[in-house]
């Protein structure tokens, strides 16, 4: 009897809730039937067909940055913000050189600077074995004179007054001379030696190669013009009111360094300086042609 009493109740709930949920709903239902319904807007369509229209750009401010300048080490020191010059640094000397970037070169003002490098040359010995003639015993060398072209044959002991040299050994001996794309073969090659008088020492030739120095010179050319003049480092001369002093020379690559001065220049302009033209001719000079 207790179990039943306890299910009335439950159930008694159970239908309060369900009454008090139908009111709740129907209150609901009235109040939005009550509520007067809305006008929807009509849509009108343009006569006119569509054209698309691009609003206005903004206005921009523009600058134009200034031209760079010159660095205090030279004309072609010259840095922009997303071009600089290139920089070569040569072991030799241990110095650097620099070219200017290309987007900052004026042709004119290359061109006005006056000079251009025709050549780059080193220096040969004053007496050059270019050949021999003769026998065993009886060998006689074919030798030039490098400052007047003068060619002559002599044997050891004679001497060269006008380029203070003396002839103290000469010999003509079979030796092993590679030749390039071949194997080794022995020819008759003439060696002599002689002594130096200005320098107090002995120099080694042979006919098949010519025999240097060791310092190099440089022929140069007013721009546009083909006569050329011979200069060493340390040289200066003149064109016009304008003073070029030879800095440097190199032979590998083949260039020099010049620095020009003139009245018109606010400060020295120094440029490196390439051939104008590709030199095809040997530097080192063809060897000299054997006796019989």
């Amino acid at each position: 009897m207790a179990a039943l009493a306890k299910d009335k109740v439950l159930l008694g709930a159970a239908l309060l809730v369900a009454l008090g949920s139908a009111g709740g709903f129907g209150t609901l239902a009235l109040r939005h039937q009550a509520v007067p319904g809305g006008q929807l807007p009509q849509v009108v369509l343009a006569a006119t067909p569509y054209a698309a229209i691009a609003p206005d750009a903004p206005p921009i401010k523009t600058e134009t940055w200034a031209q760079p300048v010159s660095q205090s080490r030279g004309r072609d020191w010259v840095y922009d913000a997303f071009t600089p010059p290139e920089i070569f640094y040569n072991a030799r000397s241990k110095q650097f050189t620099v070219k200017p970037p290309s987007s900052l070169l004026d042709e004119d003002a290359v061109e006005a600077f006056g000079v251009e490098l025709v050549a780059v040359r080193p220096e040969p010995f004053r007496l050059q074995l270019i050949g021999y003639v003769g026998g065993e015993g009886h060998w006689r060398g074919t030798f030039q004179n490098v400052l007047s072209g003068e060619v002559f044959l002599a044997a050891a002991g004679r001497r060269v007054p006008n380029l203070a040299l003396t002839i103290k050994l000469l010999e003509v001996k079979l030796q092993p001379v590679a030749l390039a794309d071949s194997m080794t073969t022995r020819q008759r090659v003439a060696t002599a030696v002689v002594r130096d008088e200005k320098a107090g020492r002995d120099i080694t030739l042979t006919h098949r190669e010519r025999h240097f120095t060791g310092t190099v010179f440089a022929f140069v050319a007013e721009t546009g013009e083909s006569a050329a003049r011979e200069v060493r480092t340390g040289d200066a001369f003149k064109i016009g009111d304008a003073t070029y002093h030879i800095d440097k020379i190199e032979t590998t690559p083949p260039s020099i360094e010049v620095t020009k001065e003139a009245p018109t220049l606010l400060q020295p302009d120094r440029r490196t300086l390439t051939p104008r033209e590709i030199d095809l001719s040997d530097a080192t000079g063809a060897p000299g042609t054997s006796g019989p």
